[in-house]
């Protein structure tokens, strides 16, 4: 991973990650970065007994101020230990709780997600969520190796927002209860964020061209959807002058 100056561009630290380096997620106030790796998606060994094949994935942890990892977590051996030993330890997106005691994390092939306890350093809990059975059971036909890929909270932490993306859909999740609500059909959602006041889910549907909202409330209903470019993934939220709309920049 390269750390660059946002005002000037140079690079000003760099640190060593698990194969292909995916998604990164800031805590404590920004004083740490996890960065999530997924090793190799686009080989053809996608069968369980391959999966020592798509390389060392793993999630390392930096201290931002030093550029220094203060950990690396293997979660192939947290798998194992859970009884988990066909499930890939390719990290996708993850997301974490408001305490920051528990991250929410997807890998590759799985229509679900895990939960992991940072301070007793293992899975906790394991969300398995419906397939659609108009979803080939090929892996090899899945993007990537994803089956689901994107999910975000609340910021009360009462729920989760899943992109299930193979499966053609996204739902929301009682992170206690962990039930899903329903199934709000979706063109190949690739990502998942939450809108400034927290109140809706945001995906990118990347099949069909467009950024939608989801309800976080019980409802779990789309409520919004709005012609995005081609294949929108990865969605962030951001803030610019409102003068800038006005002026039609």
């Amino acid at each position: 991973m390269h750390v660059l100056d946002i005002r000037t561009g140079n690079e000003v630290g760099s640190f060593e990650t698990g194969d292909k380096p995916h998604d990164n997620v800031c805590t404590d106030g920004g004083r740490y970065l996890w960065n999530m790796s997924i090793g190799e998606v686009h080989t053809p060994f996608d069968d369980p007994a391959m999966d020592f094949t798509k390389g060392d994935r793993r999630i390392t942890v930096v201290d931002t101020r030093t550029f220094d990892v203060v950990r690396v977590i293997d979660m192939r051996e947290r798998l194992d230990a859970a009884g988990l030993e066909k499930f890939s330890d390719a990290l996708r997106p993850a997301v974490f709780s408001p305490d920051e005691s528990r991250p929410y994390f997807q890998v590759s092939f799985f229509n679900g997600f895990l939960e992991y306890d940072v301070a007793e350093d293992r899975i906790t809990r394991v969300k398995t969520l419906p397939k659609n059975p108009d979803t080939t059971e090929n892996r090899t036909k899945w993007v990537n190796d994803s089956r689901h890929h994107g999910i975000s909270m609340n910021p009360s932490g009462e729920r989760l927002c899943v992109a299930g993306t193979m499966d053609d859909y996204a739902t929301i999740v009682n992170r206690e209860t962990l039930e899903e609500g329903p199934l709000v059909p979706s063109g190949k959602p690739y990502w998942a964020t939450v809108n400034g006041d927290g109140s809706h889910c945001v995906i990118s549907e990347s099949a069909d061209d467009r950024v939608s909202a989801i309800d976080f409330t019980t409802t779990g209903e789309k409520v919004a959807s709005i012609p995005f470019g081609d294949h929108p993934q990865r969605i962030r939220l951001g803030h610019v002058p409102r003068a800038w709309a006005a002026s039609g920049r």
